[in-house]
């Protein structure tokens, strides 16, 4: 395989322990102290007439389900991509976004709150890095703030899956939209969009580790959104 055919961030799936990890500032080991909590919230629906499921983990409330909209608030289209060009599991996945167009083609933010709504429903916005590394570090720190993210079991995750799901933040492993235009990873990764500047969020289905770190900004990725 030519390495221009290697998405960005296969290097983490090989190396879970790679210097991308050094990007994030999250905590290193779990919170012990403070109890974690979490709360389903009120649904939210995008123009579209999708509705998601909601919860509330710490101070943030987050969408529990994949974005899986084809329209801005606006009524604007959106140039999303279905993972292999096949809409059959775009209710369970969601669809995948380019950097570019989950920001509406902003510079981008690290700011918390990003203030950058994108491809959000009206009330909501793209998490930036900032916002991510809070739920992380909420969740215990990049070590094994994944575990509490994922979705149990393996109807979805390949074996093993380290998932418990204790956040109700319900990450499915969506997969990747490569530059190249391939798509990998369905089915063991799950890479979610930020509002920093070619910054994503990687779960992997082995491990309990979070990498927060450099994404190629025309890969499509999964989208969730954070209420305003």
């Amino acid at each position: 395989m030519k390495m221009k055919n290697i998405p960005t961030l296969i290097v983490v799936a090989i190396l879970i322990t790679s210097v991308l990890i050094t990007e994030s500032c999250t905590t290193d080991d779990p919170t012990t102290d403070s109890p974690i909590i979490v709360t389903e919230d009120t649904p939210v629906t995008d123009y579209d007439g999708n509705t998601y499921k909601t919860v509330k983990i710490g101070d943030q409330i987050w969408m529990a389900e994949n974005l899986r909209s084809k329209h801005y608030s606006d009524g604007t289209s959106i140039n999303y991509i279905n993972y292999n060009n096949d809409t059959t599991n775009v209710y369970i996945y969601g669809r995948l976004y380019t950097q570019s167009a989950a920001i509406r083609g902003t510079s981008g933010s690290n700011t918390n709150p990003s203030n950058i709504q994108g491809v959000a429903p009206e009330g909501w916005h793209i998490p930036s890095k900032a916002e991510w590394n809070q739920l992380i570090d909420y969740l215990g720190g990049i070590n094994v703030a994944g575990g509490s993210m994922k979705e149990s079991g393996t109807i979805h995750w390949v074996s093993p899956n380290t998932g418990t799901n204790e956040s109700l933040f319900t990450a499915l492993p969506a997969g990747l939209y490569n530059f190249d235009n391939t798509f990998v990873w369905r089915g063991n990764h799950c890479v979610f969009a930020t509002s920093t500047t070619q910054i994503a969020v990687m779960l992997q289905n082995s491990v309990s580790k979070v990498v927060v770190g450099s994404s190629h900004p025309l890969d499509g990725v999964s989208v969730r959104c954070v209420k305003d």
